[in-house]
């Protein structure tokens, strides 16, 4: 590792990223939008939120799977890959990252490959009744916590308890296998027709419920995020509602929280 990047530098990446991952997408007809804090972003900043450092993605999970299957034979570009759990020890969705850079995140042990990268989300097809979604909202919960669990960095922690507990937890860790709780987060997700059902959401990551929303707010729009546009869900209004409540007001100080990590050029 021999120079590292610097946030506004990595920002910038990302946006690279973030710009060929769209003309990809728009060039094999797939249907992809901005999501959670970089559709915020675009809707409330025209670009990053300011103390954000990252940017998501979500992709209806028809166009996600042909995502994956298009790249093995015709990559986004050469120098960015894509890291998917079936092929490396990663997260329960893709991220496209770019080659050349070397990432570290701070608590978890998923980097072996990571380089500054966006992050793709699937969204799968939920059923219309609230019971049958509150279901499948609390059994991704469990698997969550157990891929936490499997993908720890024992030792390290935001306070003394609980790196002690990571500690204590260790030995057990290792009976949970990092590729079975994605592939078990993924069946789930993809238990009904994204294109059958009137709601739809990432099953895969995130709160569970607040990321559940009706398709309709899908119709396709365009919005501008760092002076480029992006397709974002035409209903983002009732969606930003749903997720963060009065979103275009500024959230208090203590709680404009960036993701932690470091980078570097390889």
């Amino acid at each position: 590792m021999d120079k590292m990047i610097k946030e506004s530098e990595a920002k910038l990446i990302m946006l690279d990223l973030l710009n060929k991952f769209s003309i990809y997408c728009e060039k094999n007809n797939l249907r992809y939008y901005l999501a959670a804090g970089t559709l915020l972003g675009a809707i409330r900043h025209q670009g990053y939120i300011p103390w954000d450092n990252d940017i998501d993605v979500w992709m209806p999970r028809p166009d996600y799977e042909s995502f994956l299957n298009n790249i093995k034979t015709d990559k986004v570009d050469s120098y960015i890959e894509c890291l998917q759990y079936e092929e490396m020890k990663t997260f329960p969705f893709a991220k496209l990252i770019d080659g050349r850079t070397i990432l570290k995140e701070h608590f978890l042990v998923t980097e072996d490959s990571l380089g500054i990268y966006i992050d793709i989300f699937p969204l799968d097809g939920l059923p219309s009744e609230a019971q049958k979604r509150t279901r499948i909202e609390r059994q991704a919960g469990i698997y969550k916590k157990l891929y936490a669990f499997a993908n720890y960095r024992f030792g390290t922690g935001a306070n003394l308890i609980k790196k002690a507990v990571k500690v204590l937890l260790y030995p057990f860790s290792i009976l949970v296998s990092n590729k079975w709780v994605c592939r078990r987060l993924n069946h789930l997700a993809k238990g009904y027709d994204y294109d059958e059902c009137q709601w739809v959401g990432t099953v895969v990551w995130g709160p569970g419920e607040k990321d559940f929303f009706l398709k309709e707010w899908f119709a396709a729009e365009k919005a501008v995020f760092e002076g480029h546009k992006f397709t974002i869900p035409g209903g983002y209004d009732a969606l930003l509602k749903k997720k963060y409540g009065d979103y275009m007001t500024l959230p208090p100080e203590k709680e404009r929280v960036p993701h932690y990590y470091e980078a570097y050029w390889k």
